[in-house]
């Protein structure tokens, strides 16, 4: 199979080289509008704090008496909060607020927790000195306080470090989110500082055969239902969220009220990463860059990017998955590939989340979300994903999609299933970008 030309893509520090084969038409190379880093990031950080969105900033403030809990993103996503930290501590100072009444914590959500050198990373050597931190435990229900029940059915369960909190003070990003539309403002406090049952229940919100992908979506159900638990707590909850290049550096930052600002940081990311295709393709050849940790975060350009792809079609994920599975559940038992696929046509999308209920009985709430997007996707198309990380038996053991550390082994499997003259839609930043069809 002799390619026509190569594709190149970010991967990691160097580049990956995608030979296509020959024949493929390249519809376009989508990529984000660019946007530049500011210069000095703590700075544009604290004038976006001066001048926050519906809300006083801290450093008009009275805190002297108060306790603050600062919530930051942890070691899966790729947001710079140690960059950030010292803009958010110093407005906090000058709001009177006193260092043994700051804590930080982690929202891990049901991640794992995160390694102290993780911490340092995300945090700052100094900061994780000087000031008490924790990483959220979703398992831990004596960590846990119970605050009612949402009006869609949600048991909300959240650390109890936020109940006694005066003031709670999230840092983190605007990004694109496959049932949220965007994720940042109070997806910090549920599902990242929530019980496992919360975080379960809040993400089958999204779960609906026929819109199962809300990626870049206004608004989505998840996202009601999380903000109307997070608003049980009866706290002011202060946003910082940065908006990244396709570098994954910080260029903007919406700073105030939590659901304010975090609208008016997706409006502008909207415009950013939001790609529109003109028809959809036969192929999709999309890469994780910048959302690389791990094969639950790297696995999500498939999601950002499948309506650029005609039902039937074939995506192709380049994944770099720098610490490999991660958090990816391992379901006990799946079915070979073929069979899998047959059976999801002959069953049809309505009856794909009975499936799933049935296959992960007894599993936390959370698995059975994760396997119903990831089935919902293999229904409509094939599913493949190279990695030079993974263990090469990863896609058997997950069963959602072919996997390879062969490039041209994985474009080898796709040119048998899409036209000679297969046309193709290329992401090279799918883990920051999404498809819409213009």
């Amino acid at each position: 199979m002799q390619p026509t030309q190569t594709i190149e893509l970010p991967w990691g520090a160097q580049t990956l080289s995608v030979p296509l084969p020959a024949g493929w038409r390249v519809l376009g190379r989508l990529e984000p509008r660019r946007m530049d880093a500011p210069a000095d990031v703590p700075v544009a950080c604290a004038r976006a704090l001066a001048d926050p969105i519906e809300a006083v900033p801290l450093q008009h403030r009275d805190l002297a008496d108060c306790r603050v809990v600062i919530v930051t993103d942890d070691h899966s996503r790729p947001t710079p909060v140690a960059e950030l930290l010292p803009a958010v501590l110093d407005a906090l100072v000058q709001g009177g607020a006193r260092d043994e009444k700051i804590e930080i914590l982690l929202a891990n959500g049901v991640h794992r927790a995160s390694r102290p050198e993780e911490v340092e990373r995300k945090l700052g050597r100094d900061v994780m000195a000087c000031f008490r931190w924790r990483c959220h435990d979703a398992h831990d229900d004596a960590s846990l306080a119970d605050l009612g029940t949402t009006s869609r059915g949600t048991h909300v369960l959240v650390n109890r470090l936020l109940v006694d909190a005066d003031l709670i003070v999230c840092v983190g990003a605007v990004e694109p989110h496959l049932l949220l539309g965007f994720g940042g403002g109070l997806k910090m406090i549920v599902p990242g500082c929530a019980g496992n049952e919360t975080i379960g229940r809040n993400h089958m919100q999204g779960v609906d055969p026929d819109n199962f992908d809300f990626v870049g979506a206004d608004i989505s159900t998840m996202r009601l239902d999380l903000e109307q638990a997070a608003g049980l707590l009866n706290k002011e909850v202060f946003i910082v969220n940065a908006v990244m290049n396709a570098e994954g550096r910080p260029t903007r930052f919406f700073c105030g009220d939590a659901v304010e600002a975090q609208r008016a940081g997706a409006a502008f990311l909207r415009d950013i990463v939001g790609l529109p295709v003109s028809r959809q393709a036969d192929v999709v050849l999309t890469n994780s860059h910048p959302m690389d940790a791990d094969l639950r975060q790297s696995a999500k350009c498939l999601g950002n990017t499948l309506y650029a792809c005609r039902p039937g079609g074939v995506m192709l994920g380049c994944v770099r998955c720098e610490h490999g599975l991660g958090e990816m559940p391992i379901p006990k038992r799946t079915l070979p590939y073929p069979l899998l696929r047959l059976l999801l046509k002959v069953i049809g999308k309505e009856r794909v989340l009975p499936l799933v209920k049935r296959i992960k009985q007894g599993e936390p709430v959370e698995e059975i979300f994760v396997g119903h997007f990831g089935l919902q996707m293999l229904r409509r198309n094939h599913l493949a994903l190279f990695s030079d990380i993974l263990p090469p038996d990863t896609g058997k053991k997950v069963g959602l999609a072919r996997t390879y550390d062969d490039l041209g082994q994985m474009l080898q499997w796709a040119a048998r299933r899409v036209p000679a003259d297969a046309s193709v839609w290329v992401f090279p930043f799918g883990g920051a970008t999404y498809a819409t069809l213009s």
